[in-house]
């Protein structure tokens, strides 16, 4: 490829905002714009809230295809998208062959290995998490085929590596690379957050470990009545109403506030207002919640699960060290009983996030693509 033509990617991913879930969609949606500011010309390939097939030009070198998910652009029985029909109408409305193809979601399974394939493309599939369903599921079926025709898969802790490495005994070790993710921090805050207003961030799941958190904030309001929690995640129905009657039964239900569907945007101005972050996660592949707390000046109380370990410290966070409602609630009162070590730990904090700046990350990424696609036209 010659140095003088910008690299052309298509990303496939079933989350960009505005319409983001989780980490996920963040990542997707902060790392296409760092690769555009970069250089690259980016196409983006998402569902969109429309009915319509709809295009949008945020720059020069980024551009916005999304697709409705109705019977023409998606498979519903199948969780997937339909690779004719995108490649079809992307190619329709004036999108060149690309150089390379970053996928972010297996419903973009079929459409990444038909382009790559026809095009004669590598594709590179970042791997946020393993399927929560198991490999034998229709998300897990459409990750194992990403995983084995992609040339490069990109995980963002070692652990999760390791994990993957585990799932996968057979797969190319070559093509498994750790790539943590970014993270850009929207304000510096204010010293004067009340400790006692916490706050969750995350989707709610058994594996996220809200139900333990919900009873620590029921223990803590026995003793100290200006506890409060908010919670911004979404779940299935049946999940959030089975958290809030243990809120009821917990006697923590006037201590929490529930915003289920809360914008990326919003969530990063809200961490200002907010005395501490609290991650009281069972499983993680890394936890971009912890990083941007840290980002943002935040205090953090946080468990160290899967590849929050390779970032979150006793000197940057203060650790739980068990997973249930009481050694929450022992983590919390330490944090409110010694502000002076909660200073401390957010100055290192923010030096841990200054690590993880999405301009560096993208470089990383901007040099692996470039190095398939120069190995590809050698």
């Amino acid at each position: 490829m010659g140095s003088e033509r910008k690299l052309k990617i298509w990303v496939m991913t079933n989350e960009y905002e505005p319409k983001i879930v989780g980490g996920l969609g963040i990542v997707a949606t902060q790392l296409t714009r760092m690769l555009a500011k970069l250089g690259a010309n980016v196409t983006v390939l998402c569902p969109g809230n429309s009915d319509r097939f709809t295009i949008s030009q945020t720059n020069s070198n980024l551009r916005i295809l999304r697709f409705p998910k109705n019977s023409k652009y998606f498979n519903r029985t199948q969780h997937s998208f339909r690779a004719e029909s995108i490649i079809k109408s992307a190619l329709g409305k004036g999108e060149h062959k690309p150089d390379l193809i970053h996928v972010h979601s297996t419903e973009f399974t079929d459409t990444a290995k038909v382009a790559g394939n026809r095009f004669k493309l590598p594709v590179v599939y970042t791997c946020h998490s393993l399927a929560s369903e198991g490999i034998s599921s229709k998300p897990g079926k459409q990750q194992t085929a990403l995983l084995t025709f992609a040339n490069r898969v990109i995980v963002p802790s070692r652990w999760q590596a390791k994990v993957t490495k585990g799932l996968y005994p057979r797969m190319n070790r070559r093509k498994l690379i750790t790539i943590p993710h970014g993270v850009t921090p929207i304000s510096k805050g204010s010293s004067k957050r009340d400790p006692h207003k916490l706050l969750y961030v995350g989707r709610l799941i058994p594996s996220k470990g809200v139900e333990p958190l919900i009873k620590a904030v029921g223990l803590l309001a026995q003793e100290n009545r200006k506890v409060q929690l908010t919670i911004v995640g979404s779940g299935k129905a049946s999940y959030r109403d089975k958290l809030r009657t243990l809120a009821k039964q917990s006697g923590a239900a006037k201590r929490i506030h529930w915003a289920d569907k809360t914008p990326h945007k919003s969530v990063q101005r809200l961490y200002r207002s907010y005395g501490a972050v609290i991650n009281p996660s069972k499983k993680e592949s890394f936890c971009l919640v912890a990083l941007e707390a840290m980002a943002n000046g935040v205090p953090l109380i946080s468990t160290t699960s899967g590849g929050m370990k390779e970032f979150v410290t006793r000197r940057n966070a203060k650790i739980i060290r068990s997973i249930d409602g009481v050694h929450i609630a022992r983590a919390i009162k330490a944090f409110w009983n010694d502000p002076e070590q909660s200073r401390k730990r957010v100055i290192h904090a923010r030096a841990t996030a200054a690590q993880y700046k999405w301009p560096v990350i993208a470089r990383r990424y901007l040099s692996l693509f470039s190095d398939l696609v120069r190995g590809r036209e050698a």
